[in-house]
């Protein structure tokens, strides 16, 4: 019965960390063309359920292009609490 848990623990744990990648990829090519709000919803989706710094920064930016920057400042402050080395240039290399 262990063995099936660990298991199913597993696989529920590839398929979130390859769903949390596909809205990653999604939210980068809305971000590039310039809807922000889709991006937002979709890298929302990725911190729910992988909290990842690049997501957060992301985030940021987001809400930046969209003149929300209280919302920005709380996303980039969230992504340097994750990683307090992150380089925002290796960030924005995935994006353009």
């Amino acid at each position: 019965m262990l063995k099936h848990l660990a298991v199913a623990a597993a696989l529920l744990a590839f398929a979130s960390g390859a769903f949390a990648q596909d809205a990653y990829e999604q939210a980068l090519k809305a971000y590039r063309a310039g809807q922000y709000q889709r991006a937002i919803e979709l890298l929302q989706e990725v911190v729910s359920t992988e909290p990842r710094a690049e997501a957060y920064y992301l985030l940021g930016y987001a809400h930046y292009a969209l003149s929300q920057k209280a919302q920005a400042r709380a996303y980039f402050q969230e992504a340097f609490l994750i990683e307090p080395m992150l380089k925002p240039q290796e960030v924005l290399k995935q994006v353009w």
